[in-house]
């Protein structure tokens, strides 16, 4: 339905899975993975890398459910993948710091063991992960910047015509693509895979030209009511 529009979401998309393959482990390395000691696994060296490419998969398939349900003009039902989108966005970003700064916070070790507990009922504060994002020196604020959901749920509002609403959330669709491929970076970095993470920097730089409101989505501005005033009552009244 809205092919022409979704192109370059297609595209990014594309580049995306071909990544993503290549940063999943062949066969052979999961079995070296396999002969690995209980002990060793059960470290955060080991965990890390494995929950950040595991959410990078989850968050693409957002983006492709996202994709089908745009095709079809159903926008109010993407805003619950949005928003999960958002929390992965942030997920994956806070697992990156202990190998970029070399430190495992109390905030990582509870995260982790709340991830492998799946009746744990007490979950990492989000705000807390977003807070500590903020604090990171390792990491680009101007690059990896943070979204309330607030801020999505209010973009996907219906305002107005439906055509226009359905255009805001091809774009958003289109900038959280565009994040994708930096939480492509960040995964294959700690993973130590120089070659996805340059192809990656590469098609990064490459949208920075070709599509820079994918780079940088800005939000609109909801639309205000106009005041009814007492003439035109009179006047809608009269008519």
């Amino acid at each position: 339905m809205y092919d022409t529009e979704m192109k370059l979401n297609h595209q990014i998309l594309q580049f995306l899975e071909f990544q993503v393959q290549a940063l999943l482990p062949s066969s052979e390395e999961r079995k070296e993975t396999s002969s690995v000691t209980d002990e060793n696994q059960d470290s955060p060296e080991v965990i890390i890398p494995e929950m950040m490419l595991s959410l990078l998969v989850q968050y693409l398939s957002g983006l492709k459910a996202i994709n089908c349900l745009l095709n079809r003009g159903y926008v109010s039902q993407t805003r619950g993948i949005f928003q999960t989108l958002g929390d992965d966005y942030e997920d994956i970003i806070f697992l990156s710091l202990p190998s970029q700064e070399g430190v495992v916070s109390p905030l990582h070790q509870s995260y982790l063991n709340n991830s492998a507990d799946d009746s744990c009922s007490n979950p990492v504060n989000r705000r807390e992960i977003r807070n500590m994002i903020r604090r990171a020196k390792k990491i680009n604020q101007n690059v990896f910047q943070l979204h309330s959901n607030q801020q999505v749920f209010q973009v996907l509002r219906t305002q107005g015509a439906k055509h226009s609403s359905v255009d805001v959330a091809i774009d958003l669709h289109r900038h959280f693509a565009y994040k994708a491929i930096l939480l492509a970076v960040l995964t294959a970095k700690v993973a130590d895979n120089m070659e996805v993470m340059r192809a990656c920097l590469n098609y990064r730089a490459h949208l920075e030209m070709i599509a820079p409101n994918a780079v940088e989505f800005k939000m609109p501005e909801p639309r205000r009511h106009q005041p009814i005033t007492a003439a035109a009552r009179v006047a809608a009244i009269t008519l």
